[in-house]
């Protein structure tokens, strides 16, 4: 205890947005990686409410599609995307923990999640989960599960396929990468199962649509979605 407190004395957990000590915020809010105003000043899709909106858009044409929103919008360089990118690349994916649970705060008076049965994160494939170390997006169903206190589920959906990044992809290119790279086992398990499905960020949506083609064997599955953010 001792050792961690000289820790945190000599080397203060920083804002990875502003660099402000994060020992001068809240303290009624333990375990904070983001000080409040950088968190205040990220700009929210408000999605939770506005049905027919641009995420939505990109997965109507499942008919078993529900609902979707992401939670901010994704734009290069902006900050937003370096916090995804320290998430997902920088080893901190605690980062993407807190961003989850701000936007179940934000979802609390709206329906957004009270129908889901279960919740599913994009799998990475094996041999990037080694390069890595973990998949972001399990992150994000540790945080809805632990708060909403939905099941997740990482275990009827594989990555199959160790695809290029999307983002090295463009335009039906995107289409053509993930074709085929998802499977699912006993599917009699998800049987009428509303799956809420989880990723980072959604460009494209190609990689999630790729998921839902995959998970058509889940005999009367509805299919929801949500991602951290939108890229606009």
């Amino acid at each position: 205890m001792l050792s961690q407190y000289i820790g945190s004395f000599l080397f203060p957990q920083r804002c990875p947005l502003c660099g402000c000590s994060l020992e001068s915020t809240d303290s009624k809010i333990p375990n904070r990686h983001i000080c409040p105003t950088c968190l205040h000043s990220l700009e929210h899709t408000q999605q939770f409410v506005l049905r027919d909106n641009i995420t939505e858009d990109l997965f109507v044409a499942n008919n078993r599609f529900e609902r979707a929103a992401a939670y901010l919008f994704y734009d290069k360089g902006d900050k937003v995307s370096r916090l995804i990118q320290l998430a997902k690349y920088g080893r901190h994916p605690e980062l993407i923990y807190e961003l989850t649970r701000e936007a179940v705060s934000d979802s609390l008076q709206t329906d957004f999640f009270d129908d889901i049965d279960v919740i599913i994160p994009i799998p990475l494939h094996p041999r990037r989960y080694r390069q890595r170390g973990y998949n972001q997006s399990d992150y994000i169903a540790q945080a809805l599960s632990e708060t909403l206190h939905i099941p997740t589920d990482v275990s009827h959906v594989q990555r199959i396929r160790n695809n290029q990044r999307q983002a090295l992809s463009k335009g039906k290119d995107r289409e053509k990468n993930v074709e085929g790279i998802f499977a699912v086992n006993h599917p009699e398990e998800m049987y009428r199962q509303h799956i809420l499905i989880v990723d980072d960020v959604i460009t494209t949506g190609s990689t999630i649509r790729s998921c839902m083609e995959a998970m058509e064997p889940f005999r009367g599955a509805r299919f929801s979605v949500f991602a951290i953010a939108k890229a606009r």
